[in-house]
């Protein structure tokens, strides 16, 4: 494979880790408003706080960031004649 193969699966790899992040957080929200959505309908009020997920809660966030960090710096030219 070419040096632009590695720098395209690199950069897939680090999108596809924040599209997962921020996924992750949506969730996390729209979980957090049906909760406080439930509690209003019965007229409690609840002192709840929105906790997002960290960014390495998640095992596939930060591997394919990794991943992706790995693949494109080994993407770049490097000069084989020397090794």
């Amino acid at each position: 494979m070419g040096n632009n193969t590695y720098k395209r699966i690199g950069t897939i790899f680090m999108i596809t880790a924040g599209v997962i992040y921020t996924i992750e957080r949506c969730v996390a929200s729209i979980s957090f408003a049906l909760i406080q959505a439930g509690y209003a309908s019965h007229g409690t009020n609840t002192n709840f706080k929105l906790e997002y997920p960290g960014f390495f809660d998640n095992f596939f966030v930060w591997s394919f960031l990794f991943i992706g960090f790995l693949l494109l710096a080994y993407g770049f030219p490097k000069d084989r004649d020397k090794l």
